[in-house]
């Protein structure tokens, strides 16, 4: 049996987005792998339905990992092939490329954090949305430049026109960073999001151009969404919103 090392690492990077969900499932089976992470805080979402480029499985087969930026990639880091052999264990896979070995263990199903769904409910009041194209793309590159001394990247509506902002919003006094992005008819609000979770999600967008975007808002719970999918579906993100 062989496995893609480089695919089964961005595979590993998309569901848990880009580390910042601490376990992962990932279940194979036939030509598909799916996932549904949600971090331990609450706060980041990965959904994944999509074509396994990563293992050739006949048979349905999970694969449960705590941590995998510490006990999974540094080990897969040290092949030099693209493709390697690879054995399944009740516990653990073994990579084997000639004189290399690596075995790297399972984790109990119980020890990863699952969304209790595979799929996010959209027939909610999604108050704005737009592409994740090239402009919004350059546009983060200067808020992420920046948001780093805040830890706090903000989505705020204000007189009918929709921003995004790196500032600190409990000091009056705070320097910021702000771009409009497009009319919103919405009353005015600001929805907080962690600076290294959102760096982290538009990281493993990357390059690709068929993104959307979407924004909910829940006034009884004070909560809001930020909704990032894929128009097939296929890789579905969210991050919640935090306190300002």
């Amino acid at each position: 049996m062989r496995i893609n090392v480089e695919n089964f690492k961005e595979l590993i990077r998309k569901s848990t987005v880009n580390f910042s969900i601490e376990t992962v499932q990932l279940r194979f089976g036939g030509n598909k792998v799916k996932t549904n992470m949600i971090a331990s805080d609450g706060n980041t979402i990965a959904l994944l339905d999509i074509q396994n480029d990563v293992i050739d499985v006949t048979d349905e087969v999970d694969f449960n990992f705590s941590d995998p930026s510490q006990g999974v990639i540094p080990f897969l880091n040290l092949f030099d092939n693209e493709t390697v052999t690879v054995k399944l264990y009740e516990n653990r896979m073994t990579l084997i490329d000639g004189q290399q070995r690596s075995n790297i263990g399972f984790c109990s199903p119980l020890v990863v954090s699952l969304l209790g769904t595979n799929n996010i409910k959209e027939d909610v009041d999604w108050f704005f949305n737009m592409d994740v194209d090239e402009n919004f793309k350059e546009i983060f590159k200067k808020i992420r430049k920046i948001g780093a001394r805040f830890g706090k990247v903000y989505f705020e509506i204000n007189n009918g026109v929709m921003a995004i902002d790196t500032s600190d919003k409990t000091n009056q006094y705070s320097n910021g960073l702000k771009f409009e992005l497009a009319d919103c008819e919405k009353e005015n609000l600001t929805l907080s999001f962690d600076y290294k979770s959102m760096v982290n999600l538009m990281s493993v967008i990357g390059d690709r151009d068929d993104f959307k975007l979407k924004l909910t808002y829940k006034e009884e719970q004070e909560l809001g969404m930020l909704y990032t999918k894929l128009m097939d579906d296929s890789e579905k993100y969210c991050l919640l919103s935090k306190e300002l």
